[in-house]
């Protein structure tokens, strides 16, 4: 889509500062949705400076931790993955067209080849840059994490692009080098038309309950340094986001629906 940079620097500028607005009597999950629907609509006002009024757009995905417990929101095809004892497992629901394929199968009105095959399958229904944002996912329950697990967000070209058994390879020694093995397991593939692909890694200091540290990697980015969570007052969870440019999937089933 046009002006990825702009729409993904929007998104998390707006999602940051207004999760920091945060108060101890607004839940999380609600603060995160709300974080999410100020960024859409900061995306949607960059659009209107740039003379556009669609086609401007990312998905994002956000986690927060508390006192062991995970709650994430997303938009978009991104995906957060738990990672318990070496296996990645996907926690939430990416927004595109195969969810309303499989629909039209289970209920019998298509088959089974012309879901699999159908060409707008991995088209987007949701980012954040709709003017009319319906589909969000998200917890309002405590996700409870396991000593030992850790939190990992991705964008598609990650895990569209690497099976289950190559993930679960590249989750050895420190989950701060998961990010990197990853992305270059993934770039090493060669895959025409590559998606864009970052990785975001969220461990715990087991030394600290609460305490967690991010490791991202992006293949558009340095040799990344491992950086710890600032502190805001009352924030005793850190968040972590990973916003990530829309792929002509999402772009093509938008623009000719």
């Amino acid at each position: 889509m046009e002006h990825g940079d702009v729409a993904s620097e929007t998104a998390v500028r707006a999602m940051l500062d207004a999760y920091a607005r945060k108060t101890p009597a607004e839940s999380i999950p609600a603060a995160l949705e709300r974080s999410a629907r100020e960024a859409n609509q900061s995306v949607i006002q960059a659009a209107l400076k740039l003379g556009l009024r669609e086609g401007v757009g990312t998905t994002l995905v956000a986690a927060v931790t508390h006192e062991q417990s995970l709650y994430f929101i997303s938009v978009g095809d991104s995906a957060v993955f738990q990672v318990h004892e070496g296996a990645a497992r996907m926690v939430n629901r990416p927004h595109v067209f195969a969810n309303l394929l499989d629909q039209a199968l289970a209920s019998g009105k298509i088959s089974q080849e012309e879901a699999e095959r159908h060409p707008e399958r991995e088209a987007l229904t949701s980012y954040i840059g709709l003017r009319n944002l319906e589909e969000i996912d998200r917890n309002t329950e405590p996700w409870p994490l396991a000593e030992g697990d850790s939190i990992l967000l991705a964008s598609d070209g990650m895990f569209k692009t690497l099976d289950a058994g190559e993930i679960s390879s590249c989750l050895t020694g420190h989950p701060h080098s998961w990010p990197q093995a990853l992305v270059e397991r993934t770039l090493a593939r060669r895959s025409p038309g590559q998606d864009n692909v970052t990785v975001v890694a969220i461990t715990p200091d087991s030394g600290t309950l609460g305490k967690w540290e991010p490791a991202l990697r992006e293949s558009s980015l340095p040799e990344p340094a491992p950086e710890a969570p600032g502190s805001q007052g009352w924030w005793i969870a850190a968040i972590f986001l990973l916003l990530v440019v829309i792929g002509v999937g999402g772009f093509w089933y938008f623009s000719s629906h």
